[in-house]
């Protein structure tokens, strides 16, 4: 998530309307019905047509200055900013990456690697990366802060799992309403770190697959409730998400991941060699039952 503060003209219409301009987008216009809704009007106006140009793969202007602006406005119009944060779309890029080449060779090479690390993995030890991702999912939740806030005059606090945003109540009053979706959060990540812990040690490749799939939806389900409930505008601009706890978790999911696929290289070993077992035995009974018919049918 990522916020930006964009420019925004108003001009007072003699309807008692407002007619809002945005000079980083040429030709966006939009019309508030009062003052109040300036803010609330201008931001949902700029949100849909940042989703606009991402579908139609259209570069993002970079957000202009205010004395860019100030010198251009006319008799009777004024400038503001609105800040403006803007959730992940991730369904959006997934999409994009898909399509590119760069994407495709990434995926190859990742399993090209993770083919030489299996062959390398002592046997016996294959469940050893789930293992080790299960607990560095318990320890990053426990330990390691889902976002930091500054408080003016109070200073900067590191919000996680569960540790209270109690004292963050006179700052804001939205952020509170976070607390709950925080511990009971914390708590299914455990549940969910256990589990590809227990599947990896019991070296059951389904469960751990589930575990790792659930563990990555539910990282998305997280961060995107946790973007809406964050509060926006001047409070929003001192609250810093932590980049450092996605990417440990994420760590922690690869490394389930390996052992997923040694295990699953193991059961496909395993029945091939079965196969061409099964395979070499027929031949061998046939030929044998062939003689036995040939003496009976020379007695």
């Amino acid at each position: 998530m990522s916020m930006t503060n964009y420019i925004i003209i108003i001009k007072a219409l003699e309807d008692g309307n407002f007619f809002i301009s945005f000079p980083d987008f040429e030709g966006l216009t939009a019309i508030a019905d009062s003052e109040e809704n300036i803010q609330s009007v201008a931001t949902e106006t700029i949100k849909a047509k940042l989703i606009e140009l991402r579908k139609s793969n259209l570069v993002i202007p970079e957000a202009k200055k205010m004395k860019d602006v100030s010198s251009t406005l006319n008799e009777g119009e004024f400038s503001t900013y609105v800040p403006v944060k803007e959730n992940f779309d991730f369904k959006a890029t997934i999409n994009n990456l898909k399509d590119q080449e760069s994407f495709k060779k990434g995926t190859e090479d990742l399993k090209n690697k993770a083919n030489e690390l299996t062959d390398n993995i002592p046997k016996g030890y294959e469940n050893l990366f789930g293992i080790i991702g299960g607990v560095i999912s318990i320890i990053n939740t426990f330990l390691f802060a889902i976002f930091s806030v500054k408080v003016p005059f109070f200073g900067d606090y590191s919000i996680g799992f569960f540790k209270c945003l109690g004292v963050l109540a006179d700052f804001s009053k939205e952020a509170k309403n976070a607390q709950a979706i925080l511990l009971f959060s914390g708590i299914l990540f455990v549940a969910l770190a256990g589990l590809l812990i227990y599947s990896s040690i019991i070296k059951n490749k389904n469960i751990l697959l589930y575990s790792i799939i659930g563990n990555a939806i539910f990282l998305v389900i997280f961060y995107v409730i946790l973007f809406i409930k964050l509060p926006g505008g001047e409070v929003g601009k001192y609250i810093s998400v932590s980049f450092f706890k996605i990417l440990l978790y994420l760590i922690s999911f690869a490394l389930a991941f390996v052992s997923y696929f040694f295990l699953n290289k193991i059961e496909e070993n395993e029945v091939g060699e079965t196969t061409k077992t099964i395979e070499t035995t027929i031949p061998i009974e046939t030929s044998l039952n062939n003689g036995d018919d040939k003496n009976e049918e020379g007695l």
